[in-house]
């Protein structure tokens, strides 16, 4: 490629890593995708509450007030799911090669509510 048209998809300090490297002690074998978040430090390191957590939303913090009734908190649905979006926005950009390019280009912000914009833009990019 940099013969024929003058650049190269790896620079040369890549390159020469790749030469160089030896084969990992523990590498990923038998599976033909690796989901970062499935291992806990990363989980953790990138504070993603994942779907499978149930009320989820009390554990997520997104600096909004909680409302209480008596002794109780409440949290109305859209608190439930604009905190949903905090840590669903991680999974949504460790994924973002698998997303459409129309999808993505439709989303101009990342704003309460989001998520909603982003299912009906790949809804309608399936009903197509």
């Amino acid at each position: 490629m940099r013969e024929n048209f003058g650049f190269s998809f790896n620079d040369g300090d890549t390159v020469k890593e790749l030469r160089e490297i030896r084969n990992p002690k523990k590498a990923i074998v038998g599976t033909p995708w690796y989901q970062v978040l499935s291992n806990p430090k990363y989980s953790n390191l990138f504070n993603y509450i994942g779907v499978f957590v149930s009320e989820r939303y009390k554990i997520i913090e997104d600096g909004s007030i909680d409302h209480e009734e008596g002794d109780h908190v409440i949290y109305p649905e859209e608190v439930q799911r604009t905190r949903a979006e905090q840590s669903d926005l991680v999974m949504v950009l460790l994924n973002l090669a698998y997303i459409p390019d129309t999808v993505i280009g439709e989303i101009e912000d990342f704003k309460p509510n989001w998520s909603q914009r982003f299912k009906e833009e790949m809804n309608k990019y399936y009903n197509r």
